[in-house]
């Protein structure tokens, strides 16, 4: 995936002079992942945003099986987006259905129409509060220069999302990427400690303090402080 420079820097342009007042962040975003399949030569991309509860949602896609890539990994809270959130990395797989990890969404995402994904986070403030993925309909092995292009994609989503905020506009997804942000850091905390109470990785221990929030009916938060406080799963 060799992205078109010109054409990068054509969007960017572009972008600078929009007025994010009268836009929206939402409609940027929108506008921006449309521009991906062309520029990266894939078949469809997408941006997910975490909310306050770290769980990832839809925000903006090119189509429905870019759509449908993203409402099957909410619904489960697993996939190469949730993983690329909650490790801070870019997460690839070139082949959905030879994929160990995630064996309950390969023949899902095949169905529609999705084989091969790259993953990237999407940050804030330094933070990884999202997640940008592009994918195609057959098999492909992502290359270091995928993961550049991609990379250099994200940079740009950052700076929209950070000129947006900084206007302080009161629309949703903002109040969304600030709840998350402050709940940020005490999930990241307990997710830390269940790692090492209960041998897991990053994601198996993030679904676990996810579990142990919605058997309680509590928010997430609470539960994070409570293990952070206790240093113990208490439920």
């Amino acid at each position: 995936m060799h992205i078109d420079e010109l054409r990068l820097q054509c969007l960017s342009r572009h972008l600078t002079k929009w007025d994010l007042r009268s836009f929206g962040l939402v409609h940027a975003l929108s506008e921006v992942t449309a521009a991906m399949p062309q520029l990266f030569d894939v078949d469809g991309a997408g941006i997910l945003l975490a909310d306050e509860e770290h769980v990832l949602r839809h925000v903006a896609s090119t189509d429905a099986s870019a759509k449908a890539l993203e409402s099957l990994q909410e619904s489960v809270g697993r996939g190469p987006c949730v993983q690329s959130l909650v490790q801070d990395m870019v997460v690839a797989t070139p082949d959905v259905l030879e994929d160990p990890r995630w064996p309950e969404l390969g023949q899902l995402f095949a169905e529609n129409g999705i084989r091969s994904i790259l993953g990237a986070p999407v940050h804030l403030v330094g933070a990884p509060l999202g997640s940008l993925n592009v994918y195609k309909s057959t098999v492909h092995e992502w290359d270091e220069s995928d993961h550049r292009a991609l990379a250099a994609f994200e940079t740009l989503v950052e700076r929209l999302i950070t000129a947006s905020l900084a206007l302080e506009r009161s629309e949703a997804v903002a109040t969304q990427l600030q709840e998350a942000l402050r709940a940020r850091i005490e999930i990241e905390r307990s997710v830390g400690i269940v790692m090492a109470l209960e041998d897991l990785d990053a994601v198996d221990a993030f679904q676990r303090v996810r579990r142990m929030a919605r058997s309680a009916r509590k928010p997430i938060r609470e539960i994070a402080s409570d293990i952070i406080k206790y240093k113990k799963i208490a439920y």
